[in-house]
Parts: C-alpha cells; sequence; structure tokens
C-alpha cells in the first residue's frame, strides 16, 4: 500500500514523508520552516502602492508586516486577518470608544449629538467646490489602476465631506484590479471605498482613495476630487454622512503625511486596526510620463469621534 502510494504521489508523498520526520526528530527546524513561509507570503501580499491615472492602487494585506499583537482572527472568506493598533494616532487611548456603538445605525446606546455641536468650525456650503454626485458616469480608460465604480451596482449611501480639502463627493464602491491591487473609480468627482476594507463608521481601518487630477477618455485634462487634499491638517475634521441613517460620523484628522508608496512606512496605512479610522489616499509628487503614475502619495488619517444629527 505504502508502495503504490509512493509511486502516485511521487515527490509530494516524499516531502510529506520529510515533514513527517521533521515533526518528530528536529520540531524547532519544523517551526523556523513553517515562519519562514508565513513571512514570505506575507511580503509578497504586501505590494507597493501604485498609481492609476493620478490616485493610488492599494494591495491588499491580509498579514500586516508591522503587526504588534498575536491576535488573529478570519474574515469572511476564511482568511486570517491580525488587527493591529494604529501607531501614529495621536490620541489612541482615547481610541475605540465608539467602537461598538458606532456599529449601531439606529442610534441605540449612541450619545447623538446635534452637528453643530460637534463641528469645531462651521463650514460654508459654497466652499465645497470639489467632487459630485457621480451623475457623470465613467468618464476616465479602464487601464492604469481605473476599474468600474459607475453605475447602482457600485453606489454606497455614504459621501465625504472635507471642508478642509474643499470635498464634499459621493462614495463609490471599488474592487481589486487584475493584479491584486485596490482599483481608482472611473469618476474623478468621486471617492473611491475599497470593498474589502472596514465600512465607515464601525471599527476598522476604511481605505479611500480619490484622484488629485485626470485625463478623461476624450484626452481632456483637469483637477480631481483630491486636488487640494495637501491643505488638510491634523485637528481638522472628516464628516462621513451616511443618507440611509441621516447620521454625521464625524472623524478627528490625527495624521498627515506624504510618503513613497514602496516604503515600509506605508504598509501601517493599509494596515486593519481596532479603532474607528478613515484613510483617505492621493497622489503626490513628481509624475512620471512612461508609467504615468506619481512618485509619492499623501495620505490623511481620521479617527471617529462622535455620531451626530442634522440641526434641524
Amino acid at each position: 500500500m505504502r508502495r503504490r502510494l509512493q509511486e502516485s504521489a511521487g515527490w509530494r508523498y516524499d516531502l510529506l514523508w520529510h515533514l513527517v520526520d521533521l515533526r518528530y526528530q528536529q520540531p524547532k527546524l519544523l517551526l523556523g520552516i513553517v515562519a519562514a513561509l508565513v513571512s514570505l507570503a506575507a511580503l509578497i501580499s504586501i505590494a507597493a502602492l501604485g498609481v492609476g491615472g493620478g490616485t493610488p492602487q492599494i494591495s491588499q494585506s491580509p498579514w500586516p508586516e508591522r503587526s504588534t499583537t498575536a491576535t488573529v482572527e478570519t474574515d469572511p472568506h476564511g482568511r486570517p486577518v491580525r488587527y493591529v493598533p494604529y501607531n501614529g494616532l495621536a490620541r489612541s487611548e482615547e481610541a475605540g470608544v465608539l467602537e461598538e456603538s458606532s456599529a449601531d445605525q439606529n442610534g441605540s446606546g449612541v450619545v447623538l449629538q446635534r452637528l453643530s455641536d460637534v463641528l469645531r468650525d462651521r463650514y460654508d456650503e459654497s466652499d465645497l467646490i470639489f467632487g459630485s454626485d457621480g451623475a457623470e458616469g465613467a468618464i476616465l480608460p479602464l487601464d492604469n489602476g481605473v476599474v468600474p465604480s459607475s453605475g447602482p451596482r457600485f453606489s454606497t449611501h455614504w459621501e465625504l465631506i472635507l471642508p478642509s480639502a474643499g470635498i464634499r463627493a459621493a462614495v463609490v464602491q471599488v474592487g481589486l484590479t487584475h493584479d491584486g491591487a485596490m482599483g481608482s473609480p472611473d469618476n474623478p468627482f468621486v471617492v473611491g471605498w475599497f470593498n474589502r476594507s472596514a465600512v465607515p463608521g464601525k471599527p476598522g481601518n476604511a481605505l479611500l482613495g480619490g484622484h488629485r487630477d485626470y485625463q478623461d477618455l476624450n484626452g481632456n485634462i483637469d483637477v480631481g476630487v483630491c486636488w487640494e487634499l495637501d491643505e488638510t491638517r491634523v485637528g481638522d475634521q472628516l464628516i462621513m454622512f451616511e443618507h440611509s441613517s441621516n447620521r454625521y460620523y464625524v472623524y478627528d484628522i490625527v495624521d498627515t503625511v506624504t510618503i513613497r508608496p514602496d516604503s515600509q512606512e506605508a504598509i501601517k496605512y493599509l494596515s486593519q486596526t481596532r479603532e474607528s479610522v478613515v484613510t483617505l489616499i492621493t497622489c503626490a509628487g513628481d509624475f512620471d510620463e512612461d508609467t504615468h503614475s506619481y512618485s509619492e502619495r499623501i495620505v490623511v488619517v481620521a479617527l471617529l469621534n462622535a455620531v451626530a444629527t442634522p440641526d434641524t
């Protein structure tokens, strides 16, 4: 029986028995080999932030390299997810206060306030000049990281308001590109929410990306929704409005940074978090005509601070 198995399985049979021998004779060596393979898989899965038409592509990383906790869970697809504290949060000791309550969209258990009571600075609607409701539809070519994102199947109930950057824009779903990176929206006036990241308003890191500029299908060049994202500073506020519940989720900007997409520092901004965080990314730096990509990324991180209702 063993001979028949060996003849049919070939090298796989030999490998299996070799591993069995290691388990009993050199268990520490076997553990070292397993750890090395896991580390290699993590490094392969963490691709550099790329650019598509002036916006970021973000690769999904189920095993963030900067993990500092041993808590391991699985996502709905059965893949391991390692949650990590976001090291850059200025108020990490207060993070997570709204973790459970913010998930209740009906407001039960949440101390709801009026929007005017939680905004430190009132904003003028006329100053929100970047962004749209997405009615323009798909106007960008589907290449260089841009993926389909227009139409009912990609719509959400969310809207992003960022007064410091003059943004008021619909939020649409974006998925993966063919090479496994986060896609960018086919409309430069909306914000793309990576639908494999956390839902805004709930615990976790909600990854958002927007175009800073663009060239459309007709060759027209203009500015996109995140054109003035570099004007945002720590202490500013970011608002996610959910139309279905008529709730405003008010975030404090706790980190802004300009980094190279292939840097080790970029990994932490893609990592999952226990805090309710929104991470908004766009392009910056020098534009390479050959690769049609920018050399750097602007990253803005916001921590959920309050849930509010309209004033009227």
